[in-house]
């Protein structure tokens, strides 16, 4: 899959990475629509030590509406094609990953998914062309 990862100041890669395979209790998403964040912008201009959760290495971008791919065997709260929300925060497992969760890359993994925790369902009523 196609990744940015943040490099450093005014450093970002556009690479492959491999594509995230579901374990037994997650999700795989893919990303339809990325937002650039002002810490997205900020840490790019000034590098990781602003106080945003965005390191070095990590793929890059934390605000995404995505497609549910890949749904582990023992998830029941999501179905393929489901349009999600990946919380920042929880969506990789880990609150430290926040500003580095992959919004800029194709897919995200979700690990231990769980409905309202990890990831939000966007309503029916909100179609693609609002989100542009």
């Amino acid at each position: 899959m196609k990744a940015a990862v943040y490099e450093g100041k005014k450093a970002i890669k556009m690479t492959e990475l491999p594509t995230p395979k579901a374990g037994p209790n997650d999700v795989v998403i893919q990303n339809i629509y990325a937002g650039i964040c002002g810490s997205d912008v900020a840490v790019y201009n000034h590098g990781s030590g602003t106080g945003h959760k965005i390191e070095t290495d990590h793929e890059f971008g934390h605000e995404a509406v995505s497609k549910v791919v890949e749904v582990g065997d023992d998830v029941h709260d999501f179905k393929i094609g489901d349009r999600v929300y990946p919380y920042p925060l929880l969506a990789r497992g880990d609150p430290s990953r926040a500003g580095s969760m992959g919004g800029f890359s194709e897919y995200i993994l979700i690990p231990n998914a769980k409905l309202n925790r990890q990831l939000y369902l966007v309503p029916k009523e909100i179609d693609n062309h609002v989100l542009r």
